[in-house]
């Protein structure tokens, strides 16, 4: 079988998705004929550069990778990859999208609002009621990964700097009720719930440092939960990824309150990829290891296209 994995890109996550590339490579280590392309936007104009692969290895994160752009572009020259479709991608990709199908189904998420640019260049307040909602508010682009751009915002006069922080990474925001607790993640493979993952970060919150930086999280796997919670945490991750239509693989990311109460916050059709990655972690602990887990959803896409 050729695999070529498609890594890098030109997003804001374009030096995780090389580690991501890099790492799936290892795993695969001989078990397949393998190729590497380091996306950029001429590959819109040389498909045949993934014609004659057998199935691209999707390891790119956010932009173009991760919002349905290249997924369309995949399906257009009919070139089988891993990881979900277009359109589950388009409507993870979008926080604000996510939150009301959510909403929709009956599963909790922090209270919004949503910010959009206008022709003004402006940002313009799309929920026309108050924020109803006190401080602390997480302001954050609507379409970013990585934490790129978050600010918690404590008190207004923090407020219009938090704003434009996320407007240079995207034309919607949303500003969102802080919930206090534990940062929660749960990983989907083929349809089924990984263990569960309580992150402990050294910050207020699991942003960009805190991710990437070695030492500055601790992870708990699976999560100490009881087993109500971790059902419930458990179903409603893999109820957002059935609604959107997500498919092979993904991770959903929540809050847990002190009541025991969880919060959405997004779903990940691209998560990191790494060995040391959330999704591989939990893998881990369900008794996949690495290349086991790159290889299993190698299986799984060659087979559900």
């Amino acid at each position: 079988m050729n695999i070529t994995i498609l890594y890098g890109g030109t997003s804001t996550e374009h030096k995780i998705s090389i580690q991501t590339g890099l790492a799936i490579a290892e795993a695969i280590n001989g078990r397949y004929n393998l190729d590497m392309i380091n996306l950029d936007s001429e590959i819109y104009h040389s498909p045949h550069l993934l014609l004659d692969t057998d199935l691209v290895f999707n390891a790119l994160h956010g932009g173009d990778g991760e919002n349905g752009s290249i997924q369309s572009f995949m399906d257009l020259h009919h070139i089988q990859y891993t990881g979900s479709g277009a359109k589950a991608c388009k409507i993870a990709m979008d926080k604000n999208i996510t939150k009301l199908i959510a909403k929709s189904v009956g599963i909790p998420t922090p209270n919004w609002v949503s910010l959009k640019r206008n022709v003004n260049n402006g940002m313009q307040l799309q929920d026309n009621n108050s924020l109803k909602f006190s401080y602390p508010y997480v302001v954050k682009p609507a379409d970013e990964g990585s934490t790129f751009g978050l600010t918690i915002v404590r008190e207004e006069s923090e407020l219009e700097d938090a704003i434009s922080l996320a407007a240079e990474f995207g034309d919607e925001i949303l500003i969102e009720e802080f919930i206090p607790g534990k940062e929660i993640t749960v990983g989907i493979l083929d349809n089924k719930p990984l263990p569960i993952i309580e992150i402990k970060p050294s910050h207020n919150l699991y942003d960009y440092d805190c991710k990437y930086t070695e030492g500055m999280s601790d992870y708990i796997v699976p999560a100490e939960l009881s087993d109500s919670i971790e059902r419930s945490l458990s179903e409603d991750a893999l109820k957002i990824y059935k609604t959107i239509g997500c498919r092979h693989y993904a991770r959903v990311d929540f809050r847990l309150n002190d009541e025991g109460q969880h919060y959405l916050l997004e779903i990940n059709t691209l998560p990191g990829m790494t060995s040391t990655s959330l999704l591989p972690k939990a893998a881990i602990a369900a008794g996949l290891e690495f290349p086991d887990l790159i290889d299993t959803i190698i299986k799984i896409a060659s087979i559900n296209k």
